[in-house]
């Protein structure tokens, strides 16, 4: 009688301890359903699918053409200090990792594959870096790592940005991009700090400088840069308030002595993300600029909570009004035209050390109709 007896309490154990699981499981289901929910929309003339979902990329930023891929940042992820990784994407939307977290500086923010002028360097992988983890990390100088594709994507560092002042680091580096061959600004590599609102200048011999500081009240801090298809400007995107406190966006334009247009192309409510022109094959809106809107950013979120999905895409008449391309996104910052589809990556809650380690991250593709 107690051997049956120890057999069936065994045996109610058992159930029990399945249903417990059972719940716990739609307990968890329920969780990352309110976290990873996306409902992105397209408005009338537009298509929208999503080609990366979450599972994969930690916070997905910065996308180059590379071949018959899409190179891309993942800013996520960390291995003791090092900490981000290197991605390729193709266009069925199938990922592989060039270079893995334990070989970056963590917090990878934005990167670019050097072109052929930069001497000794063309076709390596320059990517602006958070020289140490941790918040503090993050307000110290960045630095442009250097990564060889053809020596087993090995990484080193090409320099540091040095600070304007004691005060006023390089630190929040956002982005990271090439001049155009045959403008002003061939032969050299611009990166952002928000920090310190400043558009730094490298050249293959190491040289790092600032090249033009934003005034944080008239103008805002700096983010995302684009050259003009004609190559004589950049096109700055700027944030008004502080990143955390957003207060306004615009886009700039920047001309090749420094100087900073007082006019906006464009104007928003909340932040400006990545921002590209479109091509030929982009139907009607051949030639005309795109731009993300973050919306606001709320970092960090309690894990569980739903996020707002207030990010958006917007085209930008020649008038300089938005006009409204997907709403629904989450935390959009990259966008990058990718052939003749526009691909928007999408870092969803951000990668927050000891808060919010989630590979949620996603990559949508937007087409004319």
């Amino acid at each position: 009688m107690t051997m049956v007896l120890s057999r069936y309490l065994t045996a109610a154990m058992l159930v029990a301890t399945a249903i417990c699981a059972h719940a716990a499981d739609d307990e968890l289901g329920d969780m990352l359903g309110r976290m990873l929910a996306r409902d992105v929309k397209a408005a009338p003339g537009f298509a929208v699918r999503e080609i990366v979902p979450p599972g994969e990329m930690y916070d997905p930023l910065v996308m180059h053409v590379h071949g018959d891929e899409v190179w891309i940042n993942d800013d996520g992820k960390e291995v003791g200090e090092k900490g981000s990784r290197m991605l390729a994407v193709n266009s069925e939307g199938a990922v592989r990792v060039l270079v893995d977290a334990d070989k970056l500086a963590p917090i990878s923010a934005g990167f670019d594959i050097a072109p052929a002028d930069f001497g000794a360097y063309g076709g390596q992988i320059f990517a602006l870096s958070q020289p140490k983890i941790g918040d503090s990390g993050g307000v110290e100088n960045y630095i442009l790592q250097r990564i060889d594709p053809n020596d087993d994507y090995a990484v080193s560092v090409f320099c540091t940005l040095p600070e304007l002042d004691a005060k006023r680091t390089s630190g929040i580096g956002v982005d990271a991009s090439f001049g155009p061959a045959g403008s002003p600004f061939a032969g050299k590599l611009y990166a952002v700090s928000t920090l310190n609102g400043t558009i730094y200048e490298a050249t293959p011999d190491g040289r790092c400088v600032p090249f033009v500081t934003f005034d944080a009240e008239e103008h805002g801090g700096p983010l995302y840069l684009r050259f003009a298809p004609d190559g004589q400007s950049i096109l700055l995107t700027v944030v008004r308030g502080g990143i955390f406190n957003a207060r306004g966006t615009a886009i700039l334009r920047v001309h090749p002595d420094g100087r900073i247009d007082e006019k906006a192309l464009a104007e928003g409510e909340t932040m400006f993300g990545g921002l590209d022109f479109a091509p030929a094959g982009f139907g009607k809106y051949a030639g005309q600029l795109f731009v993300v809107e973050v919306g606001f950013y709320e970092i960090p979120v309690p894990l569980g909570q739903a996020l707002r999905p207030d990010g958006r895409v917007h085209r930008v008449t020649p008038e300089g009004k938005l006009e409204l391309v997907v709403s629904g996104l989450i935390n959009p910052w990259g966008l990058r035209f990718i052939g003749d589809k526009l691909w928007v990556a999408d870092i969803n809650g951000d990668f927050i050390y000891g808060k919010r380690e989630l590979p949620d991250g996603f990559i949508i593709e937007i087409t004319p109709e």
